[in-house]
């Protein structure tokens, strides 16, 4: 995720989101910035799968997905207080994800059905809810995603079949929150 001071970039073997510095349009390091166990000190920390990172536009506000947890973890940028995006319960243990306005989109490949889950935010980016979820037979392990005018793009990992082995797929399906003219 690259803000306007920084990148951020997460670990999945580590539950480490790691920064570097923007300044003047140079990159400086890659280096660990947050340990996300303070959130959840009791989860293994071999599980905790770090994947998908999103910023607000003003990039004062992370959310993190994690496969292992099932979650999505709101980072306050500022401080590094780190809490759970509450989704009334929901599995969201997103791998990609997509952060428009406050609608996020994410896709799913462990814990729940395999697709593109929708979820409508509050302002503050701390809880939300899922209003769509799109899945079936399309989406074979969909690992990110990317949104461009009423369409989201899926990438099918492949995760299941030998590295290498073609075809790779994306899916592309309509924004069920686009306004159409």
């Amino acid at each position: 995720m690259i803000t306007r001071d920084a990148v951020y970039v997460t670990d999945w073997a580590n539950p480490v989101v790691h920064r570097a510095t923007l300044r003047g349009g140079t990159l400086g390091p890659l280096e660990p910035w947050l340990d996300i166990r303070s959130a959840f000190p009791q989860f293994p920390p071999q599980y905790w799968l770090l994947n998908g990172i999103v910023a607000d536009p003003a990039g004062r506000t992370l959310l993190v997905a994690s496969n292992g947890t099932e979650a999505v973890w709101r980072v306050d940028v500022a401080t590094r207080r780190t809490e759970q995006l509450g989704l009334g319960g929901e599995s969201f243990g997103a791998d990609g994800m997509v952060l428009h306005g406050r609608t996020l989109y994410a896709v799913l490949n462990h814990g729940a059905p395999h697709g593109v889950h929708i979820a409508r935010l509050d302002p503050e980016l701390r809880n939300g809810s899922v209003t769509h979820r799109l899945t079936g037979e399309r989406f074979d392990l969909p690992t990110t995603l990317a949104r461009y005018g009423c369409r989201l793009y899926v990438v099918n990992s492949q995760n299941d079949e030998p590295p290498g082995q073609p075809p790779y797929t994306v899916s592309a399906v309509d924004d069920p929150l686009c306004e159409r003219p």
